[in-house]
């Protein structure tokens, strides 16, 4: 805004074209949220501007410049916080002048605002996005994480760590714990595995294991799909009795 000002001003400057540099001054601030705007000849004379008392009062301290753009933090004459924008008006690679500019601190608190809800808010987005795509992920996550503080809350229970349970759908006897049956992945379950697939590393060929959804797929394991579904049936009607 500065810049473009500036850049305006600068042949009305040079010719002195005062109803011209009225009409600017006017119209930068009837159509932003600037406070003031003045504009300075070479020798540092006010030659427009919209109110001398702010003008006045302008002291630069702790100035900083970007961009060939000067900005330093003021206060008012009627004691308000403002920030003060100043840049050289240029005419033929020639310092003809300055203009003043300054912005209410107030506004510019505004926008952090609305910055910081507008950074909450895609946060939040985000989030809802990451949970709804990633959903199963955490529901796994939470229910390991339940079933360990179960298991250590329920440690001194009546079951001793050399109990074993049996599997009822296949006999395998293992640790008695609730992970046994804590398997909420069927798509990764290992239900055929090879004995080699044991001794290799974890990066070695697995190609011999079959998985729970891959039963289905295969042709020459039909029986072994009818076998699993008659144990299961089997199974839920012993414990409904």
């Amino acid at each position: 805004m500065a810049k473009v000002f500036s850049s305006r001003v600068s042949l009305p400057l040079l010719e002195l074209d005062m109803p011209t540099l009225s009409a600017l001054l006017t119209e930068a601030t009837g159509n932003s949220d600037i406070v003031y705007a003045a504009i300075v000849d070479h020798k540092n004379n006010i030659i427009a501007y919209t109110n001398v008392e702010l003008i006045m009062s302008v002291i630069k301290k702790g100035v900083r410049t970007f961009d060939q753009i000067s900005f330093w933090e003021g206060n008012s004459s009627d004691h308000k916080k403002i920030i003060n924008f100043s840049s050289d008006v240029i005419y033929a690679e020639t310092k003809i002048g300055e203009i003043y500019l300054a912005i209410s601190a107030a506004e510019i608190d505004k926008y952090k605002k609305l910055f910081a809800l507008g950074a909450l808010s895609s946060f939040t987005i985000l989030l809802f996005v990451i949970i709804v795509l990633y959903y199963k992920n955490f529901r796994l996550i939470i229910s390991r994480l339940r079933a360990a503080y179960i298991l250590q809350a329920g440690s001194g229970s009546a079951f001793a760590e050399t109990t074993r349970i049996a599997c009822p759908l296949c006999g395998t006897n293992r640790p008695f714990s609730r992970e046994v049956f804590n398997c909420t992945n069927l798509n990764r379950f290992r239900i055929v595995q090879s004995i080699n697939s044991e001794l290799k590393s974890e990066s070695s060929d697995k190609s011999k294991d079959i998985f729970l959804s891959e039963i289905d797929k295969r042709k020459d394991l039909g029986w072994l799909k009818h076998q699993v579904m008659v144990r299961c049936i089997e199974i839920i009607k012993k414990l409904a009795t």
